[in-house]
């Protein structure tokens, strides 16, 4: 239903309008002598600027997506304070960033950003942050990038791309020659071409490979190379180079050297009621519930409810020198369990990661685990939270905090121990991730990213 210009205005100063909502709002003021009006007098209110002096400088804006109402906003004296807010609403549209281009598709991108992301919108200079997904960018001046998530990348112009991480490939037509993609080893620029461009963000070294054309690559030393169809280079902070690799494909050699670990068995569910261990618990699955203990007719307010559950799994890292632990990753699959329902549920789920204590409360048995005998989790250590939703409940779960490599480094015991708890407290629906049991789904696995001395 359309709305009201009185709506507008409320999801406007309220910080909830939508980028089309404040599009429609500032369309309707440009039009509209009343309307813009009404906004200099709700501004006013709001910024209250009948207490603070005049200042060029600071004029009242046109709705602006992000925006929020703030109180440091300069005093118009009487009529000659209307039009100069009137004037900078009118001129406004003028001062905003041009359009350089527009998004052409979205393929369960998700996206952080200050600019349009929606299909269709029109975006100016600014910062993306491509948070997963696949997004194609066409710019007016006809170029066009395929970007893959997790990436970050600076708009500059319409010829112009600050490239910080992440994989692209770029369609330059001769409309756009000369079309430059800046990175941190050197610049890229394009004589009419298609290539794609690899750069981890943390990666010692950038891939490019043309498909069909040609580019010039300006390293940041100073040496400038040009590569043709099907050839491929290697650019890292020294130098830049020929990969001889002219599929493309990046090849097999490991840029890390990684330690995957898997449970082995070691993990289990407990569920706070012994009696529903046998038709409420299955070995395919780590199964976590926190039911809203306000909806239980169980027990005290203050304790779990009858069906509540939690998580256990371990590592053994016996055979690892953690003192060459660089990194680390644990890496688990939600899946559906079927018990519960997802309606009533909350939108998202918060979930913990706890630090099983590298003692005897370490060496929980993997069948039979009463809750009673289980690690507490008010004694376990917080290393990692993350979120499930409800619409997804098949998901990847990445966790790779410095609190995770902290408990990995110090533990004593040759074996490492993991509760999963649920934070949000919820309904029926039972959570669930992947146990090494599953039919379909990997179990946790455990990535340890090793030095390379």
């Amino acid at each position: 239903m359309k709305k009201t210009d009185q709506e507008l205005l409320d999801s406007y100063f309220q910080g909830r309008a939508s980028d089309d909502e404040i599009a429609e709002l500032e369309k309707r003021m440009l039009a509209d002598e009343d309307l813009r009006q009404r906004y200099l007098h709700e501004a006013m209110c709001e910024t209250d600027l009948r207490s603070l002096a005049l200042r060029e400088k600071e004029v009242i804006p046109m709705p602006q997506a992000g925006w929020k109402p703030r109180p440091a906003v300069a005093l118009f004296a009487g009529a000659a304070a209307a039009v100069l807010a009137l004037a900078a609403i009118l001129m406004l549209k003028d001062d905003r960033p041009a359009s350089v281009g527009r998004i052409v598709s979205s393929e369960l991108a998700g996206w952080q950003s200050d600019q349009p992301t929606i299909v269709g919108a029109e975006f100016g200079p600014g910062t993306f942050l491509l948070q997963r997904g696949v997004a194609t960018l066409g710019f007016h001046s006809g170029a066009e990038m395929v970007l893959e998530g997790p990436a970050r990348i600076e708009v500059v112009s319409e010829m112009k791309v600050i490239f910080d991480y992440g994989n692209a490939s770029f369609n330059v037509p001769e409309s756009a020659v000369g079309f430059q993609i800046d990175t941190r080893y050197g610049d890229i620029v394009d004589h009419g071409t298609r290539f794609s461009l690899s750069l981890g963000e943390e990666s010692d070294e950038a891939r490019l490979a043309v498909n069909e054309g040609e580019v010039a690559i300006h390293h940041s030393g100073g040496e400038v190379k040009h590569l043709f169809t099907s050839e491929t280079a290697l650019i890292d902070d020294k130098q830049l180079r020929s990969s001889n690799d002219p599929t493309a494909e990046g090849g097999l050699d490991a840029r890390e050297a990684i330690v995957a670990l898997g449970t082995g068995g070691r993990e289990t569910s407990i569920i706070y009621e012994d009696q529903y261990r046998k038709n409420r618990l299955s070995p395919e699955f780590l199964m976590v519930k926190h039911q809203d203990p306000r909806g239980s007719k169980h027990g005290d307010p203050h304790q779990p409810t009858p069906v509540d559950r939690r998580a256990l799994l371990a590592f053994d890292v016996s055979g690892i020198d953690l003192e060459k632990i660089a990194g680390s990753r644990l890496i688990l699959n939600a899946v559906p369990t079927g018990l519960g329902m997802v309606t009533d549920m909350p939108k998202v789920s918060e979930f913990g990661l706890y630090g099983v204590p590298d003692d005897e409360r370490e060496q929980w048995p993997t069948s039979g685990l009463r809750w009673v005998d289980a690690p507490k989790l008010e004694e376990s250590m917080p290393l990692a939270t993350f979120p499930v939703s409800r619409a997804e409940q098949r998901a990847v779960v990445i966790l790779d905090t410095p609190e995770l490599l902290a408990f990995l480094k110090a533990d004593q015991s040759s074996e490492v121990g993991f509760m999963i708890h649920c934070e949000t407290p919820g309904s029926s629906l039972v959570h669930g991730f992947a146990s090494s049991q599953h039919r379909e789904a990997a179990g946790p696995v455990l990535e340890l990213v090793m030095k390379k001395y």
